[in-house]
């Protein structure tokens, strides 16, 4: 009799103790599906998951470069719109027939990247806050990684001397790029390491991402801040000798000491965070992607 009650007693507990290794067991799966990653037992089934994957954060990245172009105005909402239609068209093709859906959401403070700009109304190209250090002379932004746009509109062009000098720099190695009126002659120039890259009559406008500017009716290309590598510095120097505008938006350190009202910096998704979820027949998952924006 008591051997049959040890025995019970040892099978129960047997039993009991499976019961808890078969539930770490399951509660450590759903970790593990929790924390985005499929287990379905089928390296085939994680394979494609993987290439799925791949391939969604390929097109928001194609996504989000149709959707900014060179405009940075409202790119927020742009393509908060371009995902809800990329969703629905996902689904609608990919879902129906794999059972695979998605959503998929900006996220904008997990975003990388800064604005700044001056185009309320035509300034001197003179460092925002006035308060102490350099007014003329000054460091736009550091450690920048990316630049998304960087447009400026110069419609005063001030003397020869001391001319308005935009600087980018990666170590010893520069980008500089100056405006001034010509020397000989009536118009202004915009110079790019020492050449003449642009002249004629009227506002001169600059992109610094593609490489080119505009002088009056007079358009040319030049060849840009690519080649350096980043990071880079961003400087102004002789701010007080050209007025205009501008638009610049990087990843970078743009110092608080230096911005002011009415320039005012402020998050901008240089390199778009976007939360996407994936809902299959063996489990749904959460992930959050910085999403390379393709420009080619």
């Amino acid at each position: 009799m008591v051997a049959n009650e040890r025995g019970q007693l040892l099978l129960i507990g047997g039993v009991a103790i499976a019961i808890v290794v078969f539930s770490t067991i399951l509660f450590a799966h759903s970790l593990a599906v929790t924390d985005g990653i499929t287990t379905t037992g089928s390296a085939d089934t994680i394979e494609r998951s993987a290439d799925r994957e791949a391939s969604v954060e390929r097109d928001l990245g194609r996504l989000a470069a149709e959707t900014r172009g060179d405009d940075i105005d409202g790119f927020e909402e742009r393509y908060e719109h371009a995902l809800e239609n990329y969703t629905r068209t996902h689904n609608r093709v990919v879902g129906t027939r794999e059972g695979t859906y998605l959503n998929a959401t900006l996220n904008e403070s997990a975003s990388l990247g800064t604005e700044v700009n001056q185009t309320g109304t035509s300034s001197k190209f003179q460092r925002p806050n006035p308060s102490g250090g350099p007014q003329n002379d000054w460091l736009v932004a550091n450690d920048v990684s990316r630049i998304a746009v960087f447009n400026l509109t110069a419609d005063v062009v001030g003397g020869s001397m001391n001319t308005f000098t935009l600087i980018i720099r990666n170590g010893s190695t520069d980008l500089t790029l100056s405006i001034e009126p010509s020397t000989v002659g009536s118009g202004n120039n915009v110079t790019v390491d020492g050449k003449t890259q642009c002249h004629g009559n009227g506002d001169v406008n600059v992109d610094l991402v593609a490489g080119s500017c505009t002088v009056g009716s007079n358009t040319s290309s030049f060849d840009s801040y690519h080649s350096l590598g980043p990071p880079y510095s961003v400087e102004i120097k002789n701010g007080n000798k050209a007025e205009g505008q501008y638009w610049f938006a990087a990843v970078g350190t743009f110092p608080s000491s230096n911005y002011a009202s009415p320039v005012a910096r402020v998050n901008y998704p240089v390199v778009p965070a976007v939360d996407t979820t994936y809902d299959t027949p063996s489990t749904s998952y959460n992930r959050t992607v910085l999403v390379e924006v393709d420009d080619e």
